[in-house]
């Protein structure tokens, strides 16, 4: 929920589009970071709520601010505050929404937690090493995690972080997000495979899950015709939907431009044989 002080979705919208970008911004962009975070940390997903939506734009002018004006960043408020766009930002993998925010983001204050931490988590994404990004995540539920020298009380904003990533909605976003590039890339996998990647333990806990994510027969989501993105869980393997990227082609047919979407799953593909 938004606080007292936070404008709605629609509200910060028309802002950005209709005001001239300047220091007296911040409170509010900060205060709208903040409710997207605790919509993660609730049981809604932000996209579920009206009043509050993920708003790339929004968190990006936030960080224009505290670039044009360092004082605004300076303080522990404002680079905790970094760290929870970068967040939200992460979550969106394999958007390149957390490369974009990184380009306006000092290495100064990338390198100070909980920013390297979630830096060091988007480049695990990256280069498909899942099994390897869950506890690294993890870490970030701890709220004294990466406290400096001398610090005692933990801020608010680095709870509410904590929060996020404690909450089943953060963790079954990305994981949503692993196993439908998984399902690009492979027909079938081996059971243990997908269920490390994905930080599940048994074969209902990925059925319960899979039953929730769905897909067309096109392989995107969203779309008419949806289905599971699992189409069967055997002993010892995982039988991804079929789809377009998944199934052995007849012939060979060109297809101009590749997305990042694809060099992903390439490299997902690759990072699974070797595991």
């Amino acid at each position: 929920m938004t606080s007292a002080a936070a404008l709605s979705h629609s509200e910060i919208k028309t802002m950005l589009s209709e005001s001239v970008i300047s220091a007296q911004m911040t409170p509010r962009l900060e205060d709208y970071v903040r409710a997207q975070v605790s919509a993660v940390a609730s049981t809604l997903v932000a996209s579920e709520s009206p009043d509050v939506q993920y708003c790339f734009d929004a968190n990006r002018t936030l960080i224009k601010l505290y670039q044009f004006f360092p004082n605004l960043e300076g303080g522990e408020t404002g680079i905790t505050l970094t760290a929870l766009t970068a967040f939200l930002a992460m979550l969106r993998f394999p958007d390149t929404d957390f490369m974009a925010l990184m380009c306006l983001i000092p290495e100064r204050v990338q390198s100070m937690e909980p920013c390297a931490t979630l830096v060091h988590c988007a480049e695990l994404l990256e280069a498909c090493q899942f099994v390897e990004f869950w506890p690294e995540f993890r870490k970030l539920g701890i709220p004294e995690y990466g406290a400096r020298e001398g610090e005692t009380v933990v801020s608010s904003d680095r709870k509410l972080l904590s929060n996020a990533v404690n909450g089943s909605s953060a963790s079954n976003q990305i994981r949503s997000n692993i196993i439908q590039m998984l399902a690009r890339t492979y027909r079938s996998a081996p059971l243990s495979k997908v269920l490390a990647a994905l930080d599940l333990t048994d074969a209902e806990s990925l059925h319960k899950f899979a039953s929730t994510v769905m897909v067309s027969a096109e392989g995107a989501s969203g779309s008419e015709n949806e289905r599971s993105v699992v189409e069967k869980i055997e002993a010892d393997s995982v039988t991804f939907a079929a789809s377009a990227d998944n199934t052995k082609r007849v012939g060979s047919a060109y297809k101009e431009g590749v997305s990042y979407g694809d060099v992903a799953a390439m490299i997902a593909k690759s990072a699974l044989r070797s595991q």
